[in-house]
């Protein structure tokens, strides 16, 4: 089954970053193929890492479950907890 939670929020990530990336150096005077290009690669190295991350903060539980233990996502979902703890109504 595809894992679309994750697809859709890499693809969100890399589109929302690299597009950064585009007006920020169309903005600056760099109005070349080169500007779409680095875009693009900065786009993918920063977005596909922030949006598993992304998703690891949403699913916890399943991130755990098929072996991403890395300490970054135990960061990210150990913040997650503490939140959704703190904003739970204690009556």
């Amino acid at each position: 089954m595809i894992p679309f939670l994750r697809m859709f929020l890499i693809h969100l990530w890399v589109a929302c970053i690299a597009g950064a990336v585009a007006i920020a150096g169309l903005a600056m005077g760099y109005v070349s193929v080169w500007t779409f290009v680095w875009a693009a690669v900065i786009g993918v190295v920063l977005g596909v890492p922030g949006g598993l991350l992304n998703w690891a903060y949403l699913r916890p539980n399943r991130s755990r479950q098929i072996g991403w233990t890395w300490k970054i996502a135990d960061l990210v979902r150990s913040a997650g907890r503490a939140r959704r703890a703190d904003t739970q109504d204690p009556a």
